[in-house]
């Protein structure tokens, strides 16, 4: 499917018919769920539209294809090394070898959910910005706009991470053609263009806390991700100090992380009910029944080691069988519900990036960065670390990180960021560092160059 046409014909956002705005379609944000597709050409007329398409957005970050369970974050899953792929799709294999081709069924629907998310952001920033003053308050039209412009930002960095060089897409579109002569960025100027996106929303959001909807806090959890990504490491250090600093944010236990949701941990996270439900139960091998992914032996014998685990050990389980050995289950999805939150900024990830920030900026701290390691460890009773060189604790941080995000989509963008996939998993073809662009959209979009050894 053509780019430019993909982000038209399947950019629909999912809002609720005009005269039914007040109780309809929200997600996981209104109180009645009935949802219908609609033209983006005349969805955003007053603030109540304008919150419906912007929960649109949200709607495809929480989307199977994206956040939600078996798209984006299988793809990280699988290709870190730690968790195996057990059903009957082999396009899900291609991942844990790293053979995925431009053909691959996940990425093509993973590509085009994620640009859809773009479309639709891009619309609400464009037509919010546009309404009269007497259908929208000043104070709602900037909160919209700032919330669109951030969640534009991070799917925009989830694609830089994931392929590289891809086309930075700043308006909504209207016609197939609209985008022709559009090359794709490098992914630096990716980045670049996200930290503009959240400098923008910076100056928009209110200073507020919501754990389901973007806020100020949710720009400072971002930035500090990107600016560690980009090498930025003062800037990166800077942001997640924000966030260590605010007395709403802290490290809890992991028994109140697995058994509550929008707890003090969280920053930001995508919330689900059991009428809008999440795909990881279903997605994950559960208690009982073995269905798609699992957890590997290694990630399991790390989660129950007191020295690396801890309290960690909770995430997993193992239920194996005389007839079925190293059947392990993992527990941060376990709810048969459905309705577990995904995590998208935690506190925790705050440390651990200032902990790196503080170890590789030009004037290095190393005591600084060994306290924000063991404050990790220590919410997870693993006993405190004592390394004193920068390259040991490198290594730690890795290490932590592997354990702490163990089924959330980090491990695979950590270790080609750090230049470590070759070392850590044995993939020494960097082209396979980053995935090759959808088949079908190469095939349509002649502005579309495919990324090397594809």
């Amino acid at each position: 499917m053509k780019r430019k046409s993909f982000l038209h014909t399947s950019g629909l956002v999912l809002v609720a018919l005009t005269g039914l705005l007040t109780t309809a379609c929200r997600s996981y944000f209104l109180d009645v769920e009935p949802q219908q597709s609609i033209s983006d050409q005349s969805v955003i007329v007053d603030a109540a539209t304008a919150e419906v398409a912007l929960l649109g957005v949200y709607d495809k970050l929480q989307s199977s294809n994206y956040y939600g369970g078996d798209g984006y974050q299988a793809a990280a899953y699988l290709a870190g090394g730690d968790n195996l792929w057990v059903g009957t799709l082999n396009y899900y294999s291609n991942f844990i070898t790293h053979s995925y081709r431009s053909d691959n069924t996940l990425l093509n629907n993973v590509w085009s959910t994620i640009y859809t998310a773009v479309n639709g952001a891009n619309n609400v920033i464009d037509k919010v910005e546009k309404l009269d003053n007497r259908v929208i308050t000043e104070a709602v039209r900037k909160q919209y706009i700032g919330e669109a412009y951030v969640l534009r930002s991070l799917a925009l960095f989830d694609l830089a991470r994931a392929w590289g060089n891809v086309p930075i897409i700043l308006k909504p579109t209207t016609s197939p053609n609209d985008f022709d002569g559009i090359k794709q960025s490098t992914q630096k100027d990716v980045y670049r263009q996200v930290l503009a996106d959240l400098t923008t929303a910076e100056n928009l959001l209110p200073a507020r806390v919501d754990r389901n909807r973007v806020t100020l806090n949710t720009v400072y959890a971002l930035k500090a991700r990107v600016h560690l990504y980009n090498g930025d490491f003062q800037e990166a250090e800077t942001y997640a100090s924000k966030l260590i600093a605010d007395s709403n944010y802290e490290l809890v236990s992991w028994a109140t992380i697995l058994n509550g949701k929008n707890t003090k941990e969280s920053i930001f996270e995508l919330a689900y009910s059991t009428a809008d439900r999440s795909a990881h139960y279903g997605s994950w091998s559960n208690d009982g029944y073995r269905n798609q992914f699992c957890p590997g032996p290694d990630i399991y014998a790390l989660l129950q080691n007191p020295a690396t685990g801890g309290e960690r050990k909770q995430l997993i389980k193992d239920i194996s069988t005389p007839a079925i050995r190293n059947y392990f289950v993992q527990l941060l999805y376990w709810r048969s519900t459905s309705d577990n939150p995904t995590y998208l900024f935690r506190i925790a990830e705050q440390y651990l990036i200032r902990s790196e920030a503080r170890i590789k900026k030009a004037t290095p701290d190393v005591a600084g960065a060994l306290a924000d390691l063991n404050a990790v460890r220590a919410r997870s009773k693993v006993a405190a670390l004592t390394v004193t060189t920068a390259t040991e604790l490198a290594l730690a941080l890795e290490n932590e990180r592997r354990v702490e995000f163990a089924f959330e989509p980090h491990r695979w963008f950590d270790l080609v960021r750090t230049n470590r996939a070759a070392t850590v998993l044995g993939v020494t073809d960097a082209n396979k560092w980053i995935f090759p662009i959808p088949y079908n959209d190469l095939a349509a979009d002649k502005d579309l160059v495919q990324n090397p050894g594809y």
